[in-house]
């Protein structure tokens, strides 16, 4: 049977962060690792770089043409919309989550890999932890919160007794009530904040 959460509250939804260590803990490994094999694969094959770094023209191009405002709801509502897609798919045997964090974390890895051959560790830290520090852990989460619903899928397929409908549910209230709103800080912080800490940096 499972164990009910009200995740509007601050307590209980910080047992449901706990009793999700487990996915947690996969996908941050997985993110990490992928991450790693990105900066390698950069490193051996540079035409990969500029393959991947492709795909970001005709956003910036689009960026380019909005105000800040507009931009940070594109970011807000780019990273909300992702996130939540990947935790609701997250229940066909929790793949989609699996397949988003690995591209993700191997992105990141080129990505970093390109900065810190134009620029400086400060610089790279300087792009990335200010929103970062938010926004990566709730996308980890909203990963987590699929793969556990992966899980249970594949546990009630075994003859386990599941709920997968009060699972789903609860997942998607604690999006709601706490990952969606962090997603909206970080999208403040990464088109107010990181974007000045970029240009002052750029200045050195």
């Amino acid at each position: 049977m499972m164990k009910m959460y009200d995740v509007g509250n601050k307590e209980q939804a910080l047992q449901y962060l706990k009793d999700l260590r487990k996915e947690i803990g996969i996908v941050s490994l997985l993110f990490l690792l992928s991450a790693a094999i990105g900066y390698v694969v950069a490193i051996m094959h540079p035409e990969v770089v500029m393959q991947s770094l492709e795909e970001l023209e005709g956003l910036v191009d689009l960026l380019k043409n909005l105000s800040p405002l507009e931009i940070m709801f594109l970011i807000f509502l780019n990273n909300s919309i992702k996130s939540l897609f990947v935790l609701v798919l997250g229940v066909f045997f929790g793949v989609v989550p699996l397949l988003f964090i690995a591209y993700n974390g191997y992105f990141l890895g080129i990505f970093s890999h390109k900065i810190l051959m134009e620029q400086s560790l400060l610089y790279l830290a300087g792009g990335l932890l200010p929103h970062g520090i938010i926004e990566i852990p709730m996308v980890v989460i909203s990963a987590a919160v699929g793969i556990r619903l992966g899980l249970k899928v594949i546990a009630a397929f075994k003859g386990e007794s599941v709920s997968l409908k009060e699972e789903m549910l609860t997942g998607i209230k604690f999006f709601f009530y706490w990952i969606m709103p962090l997603l909206f800080i970080a999208a403040v912080v990464e088109t107010f904040i990181t974007s000045v800490i970029i240009g002052a940096l750029s200045q050195l």
